[in-house]
């Protein structure tokens, strides 16, 4: 009786579907706090693809191009996105696609007063 069971289970395992493939991209680098004109703080900027230099370019444009409310918006052919988290924090993640990865070049970053 134990011997059909476990044949079964053997059997749906290799029936079911693989898991589809992580894509393998390269880690993300931290590039630092600043603070912008007006005394606007941008915290835990990230980057992957993207030199620092560039990162913290576009984040400094979010805010004017996207708003300070959740929004989307494209800054320097980056697709925006901006979620926010409390009164006075909202969270970012910009990203252009490459390769066939939609988050080819990715960055992150927070900004708030």
């Amino acid at each position: 009786m134990t011997a059909p069971l476990a044949f079964a289970a053997v059997l749906a395992t290799f029936a079911l579907p693989s898991p589809a493939h992580a894509i393998d991209r390269p880690p993300m680098k931290s590039c630092g706090d600043f603070t912008a004109a007006g005394g606007l703080l941008f915290g835990d900027v990230t980057a992957r693809r993207v030199t620092c230099r560039r990162a913290r370019l576009v984040a400094r444009k979010v805010p004017g191009k996207c708003g300070l409310h959740t929004s989307s918006c494209i800054v320097r052919r980056f697709s925006c996105l901006v979620a926010q988290a409390g009164p006075e924090l909202r969270f970012v993640r910009c990203s252009k696609p490459g390769e066939g990865d939609e988050l080819f070049k990715t960055i992150r970053f927070e900004f708030g007063s």
